[in-house]
């Protein structure tokens, strides 16, 4: 199957499974931790009256909207369901899906066009997806979950003119049942999860053209156009939007953020949001915002006394109490930081919000602090959810360079993945613990045992050829990566890997050049394929275009591994004053690294 973008994460969540996404502690959290529910139980075709019992379908999750179609499930079908779902478990997601979509049609049966559906979703295989999605509607015509999830692929896949319509009906109903406002807040959720802003912007002024004297549509016009980065637009609709509603707190923030972003506007953006606060001295959005344009604007101390106003008017505001602890850690004041932090974990558990994000970044502050022990600690706190395996990845990691090996791995088998992809992680997690304990055969074994049960997978594929190599198997290392270039033709990194590999051991020259050249192609600018080109080339006795590129390799990233290739080079041809200063200025940057050890070794070259 070709896997072509990441799905939104409202994509999953109109499924039944999929993958969670993760993202960096940025932004102060403002949402109620979320508790895994459990997936609706798949239910039986209705028998007919007198019929024999028939098995249900094997089939992960039912719409519960429409009745099933009466379907004798023949040894044939019975087969093919069983097959596609051993097919799923195994990682091999093309023969799950093309199995899955062939019984569908055949049965006719909606809930296995869903699975369908679900399975190229865990894939991130988008036009599979879509297909999957247009049969499940086809099959369960009035089914919302299905309308749904068609929709979100459509959206995700940029295909505006397919659901345009869809669009309009809604506001059309809306218009109807005086509940414009909420289909606007709808619609601007749903139109997030579109990649090309532009197209989102034209459309939604089409769409909100019969609402222009309605606050609510030119708020959501200002958010598009502000993400198609036309900012004079987003400020004049944000200015409408506050002209029909001047006593509203969405439309005071949204002029005020918006017309912030102008060259010339931020003291009115200001001055907007102080006169709200003259009116509504309580008004906890608009201190809060008003505190982030003084910090935008550089104006810290006024920030922070502003965002400690707003907490004495709301001591348990997690935005508030996060944003504190940002500008503490910003200003290098960790001690404080991980004050608002605690009494942001600490708070209770009526007031909603998701902790993750405070305990991962009380636990980065506690590395950083080199206390990788409280770190742990804090980690082994991230309750499930978006960020509860990459927080188990990183605690066994850290556990890993505390020299508890075997309990980090403990720690990763017990974790639970909800997806193929985070089952992966935990698997490469695994392997980097033993890698990094130079456990090298221990580290390969881990990675084939999980490519048994997914050899499809092209990030274990990876990992696997790598892991391969360090304990020299080149064998076995050129065929996953061989096979890893079958699956996925645009992988850069796999030809990259191989040519490296190949030029290392000065062996088969031309065919490692062809390979890095084919990398190089796909991804001109990366230092890191840049290098194995100066490398190839050197070892074809090309000293000058080596130079060439590792020195541009060098320029864009000055890693110590860069610079034992270029100091070599530079060696070779006689500059050795250079390449004496480079190894030195390496050297300190990384005193004990391999690879520049072993070259001033081979080259009998004391520093």
């Amino acid at each position: 199957m070709k896997a072509v973008i990441a799905l939104a994460a409202a994509v999953v969540a109109a499924a039944a499974s999929g993958c969670a996404t993760q993202g960096p502690v940025a932004s102060p959290p403002a949402t109620a931790e979320s508790r895994p529910s459990a997936p609706p139980s798949p239910s039986a075709p209705s028998g007919r009256p007198g019929a024999p019992a028939r098995p249900a379908l094997a089939v992960a999750a039912v719409d519960p909207e429409g009745t099933p179609p009466d379907v004798d499930l023949s040894p044939q079908i019975l087969f093919q369901l069983l097959a596609a779902d051993l097919a799923a478990q195994r990682g091999e997601v093309g023969s799950a899906w093309t199995t899955y979509m062939a019984v569908a049609r055949t049965t006719r049966d909606a809930r296995i066009a869903r699975r369908a559906a679900e399975v190229a979703i865990g894939a991130r295989a988008l036009d599979e997806a879509v297909q999957s999605a247009q049969l499940w509607r086809e099959l369960a015509p009035d089914s919302r979950a299905a309308a749904q999830m068609l929709e979100t692929l459509w959206l995700g896949s940029g295909r505006l003119k397919d659901v345009e319509p869809t669009l309009a009906e809604r506001l059309a109903r809306a218009r109807t049942e005086g509940t414009l406002p909420a289909a606007y807040a709808q619609l601007q959720r749903s139109l997030q999860r579109v990649q090309d802003r532009a197209a989102a912007w034209q459309m939604i002024q089409r769409l909100s053209a019969p609402d222009l004297n309605v606050a609510a549509a030119r708020l959501v016009r200002s958010q598009f156009a502000s993400a198609a980065e036309d900012f004079p637009a987003a400020a004049a609709e944000a200015r409408e939007a506050l002209r029909l509603a001047p006593d509203d707190e969405d439309a005071v923030i949204g002029a005020a953020r918006h017309i912030h972003k102008l060259p010339d506007g931020k003291a009115e953006a200001l001055g907007i949001l102080e006169r709200h606060l003259q009116r509504q001295p309580m008004s906890l959005e608009g201190r809060y915002t008003y505190a982030r344009l003084l910090l935008a604007d550089g104006r810290t101390d006024e920030a922070r006394a502003q965002l400690e106003r707003t907490l004495a008017q709301r001591p348990d505001s997690p935005p508030v109490l996060f944003s504190l602890a940002q500008l503490a850690y910003q200003g290098k004041q960790p001690e404080e930081a991980t004050r608002y932090l605690k009494r942001y974990v600490e708070l209770p558990r009526s007031v909603p919000r998701d902790t993750s994000p405070a305990l991962l970044f009380l636990a980065q502050i506690a590395e950083e602090g080199g206390r990788p022990q409280e770190a742990i600690d804090w980690l082994e706190r991230v309750p499930r959810g978006e960020e509860y395996v990459p927080a188990t990845v990183r605690r066994a990691l850290l556990m890993g360079k505390q020299g508890q090996v075997e309990a980090a791995r403990e720690v990763l088998r017990d974790a639970t993945a909800g997806s193929q992809r985070e089952r992966v992680q935990l698997i490469a997690a695994e392997s980097q613990v033993l890698r990094e304990a130079r456990r090298n055969q221990d580290a390969f074994d881990v990675l084939a045992a999980g490519l048994e049960r997914m050899p499809e997978n092209p990030d274990l594929l990876y990992d696997h050829a790598m892991a391969a190599e360090r304990i020299d198997r080149l064998p076995v290392m050129e065929q996953s990566l061989r096979r890893l270039i079958e699956l996925r033709p645009d992988h850069a990194h796999a030809y990259n890997a191989l040519g490296y590999t190949f030029a290392d051991r000065n062996m088969r020259l031309d065919e490692a050049r062809t390979l890095i050249e084919r990398a190089l192609a796909l991804t001109p600018d990366d230092p890191h394929i840049l290098d194995s080109m100066g490398w190839v080339l050197f070892r074809q006795k090309d000293y000058p275009r080596a130079l060439e590129y590792l020195r541009k390799a060098y320029a864009l990233r000055p890693e110590v591994e860069i610079a034992a290739h270029l100091g070599e080079v530079l060696w070779a041809t006689g500059n050795t004053d250079e390449a004496r200063a480079l190894w030195r200025e390496a050297r300190v940057r990384e005193p004990d690294n391999s690879i520049l050890r072993e070259t001033l070794a081979r080259l009998n070259v004391a520093l």
